[in-house]
């Protein structure tokens, strides 16, 4: 059996007296679509800042392809093939849009060992990645230019820009309407099928269950469910965790 693209054992994290993730397990299987859920403050924005660097984990071992990251920076696991869009869009607000998918070829890519892109090559690669979210028209305008969907789309564009092997997509649909969030769908799923690994954290469950080949569920720092999305929310720890008693 082929070995899973991300291993988590034992993740452990502390903020002074205050526990925020416990013994959490978890493998991500290559090509997976994998729904990271849970309530607000379970953990699931400490747990996606443990795995691509930018917190310190205090207890535990990631493993991602088979090779050991505890300690590895942000950008070296970038660098890697572990990428993360963030929740609130975080563009270089001068740069175009075009620019701004430069800088992670530039710095992601062309630091990877291997044949370097040209500076024609980039441009490519940049104007068919806007191309693929929907952006191609507004390669030279800046981002406050943008939707709030299109913004959105320019941070998924940028994470993707990268050449990530698997993609954390943090609560990419927050405060869109019903058809922004199927636009945002669509471009997971052929990022996907594109041969990306994508762990999805949003909110939206609607979104979670379409998109998601398997669930995990986080509450209070502890992992209480991981299987197939209809059993996992059928979970009764999950019920409670959500409804209450």
């Amino acid at each position: 059996m082929a070995q899973p693209i991300l291993e988590v054992s034992g993740l452990g994290k502390r903020f002074g007296g205050f526990v925020a993730l416990e013994g959490i397990d978890i493998a991500v299987e290559t090509g997976e679509r994998l729904g990271l859920i849970g309530p607000n403050g379970s953990g699931k924005s400490t747990l996606v800042n443990c795995l691509c660097g930018a917190l310190h984990h205090d207890s535990g071992s990631i493993l991602f392809d088979g090779r050991r990251i505890d300690g590895l920076p942000a950008y070296q696991r970038t660098r890697l093939g572990l990428a993360r869009s963030f929740q609130l869009p975080k563009p270089f607000r001068s740069l175009s849009l075009l620019d701004n998918l430069r800088i992670p070829l530039l710095y992601t890519v062309n630091a990877r060992h291997g044949a370097r892109l040209s500076s024609a090559a980039i441009g490519e690669r940049c104007q068919a990645l806007l191309a693929d979210v929907g952006l191609a028209e507004k390669a030279q305008r800046l981002p406050r230019d943008l939707t709030q969907v299109e913004m959105r789309k320019l941070e998924l564009a940028r994470a993707v820009a990268s050449a990530p092997r698997l993609l954390f997509a943090d609560e990419t649909m927050a405060g869109l309407s019903p058809s922004e969030i199927e636009e945002i769908l669509a471009v997971l799923f052929r990022l996907n099928e594109a041969g990306i690994t994508i762990v999805l954290i949003e909110h939206i469950m609607r979104a979670v269950m379409s998109f998601s080949t398997r669930l995990v569920v986080l509450v209070a720092g502890q992992k209480i469910a991981d299987g197939a999305p209809q059993e996992a929310i059928r979970n009764p720890e999950v019920e409670r965790a959500y409804l209450g008693e």
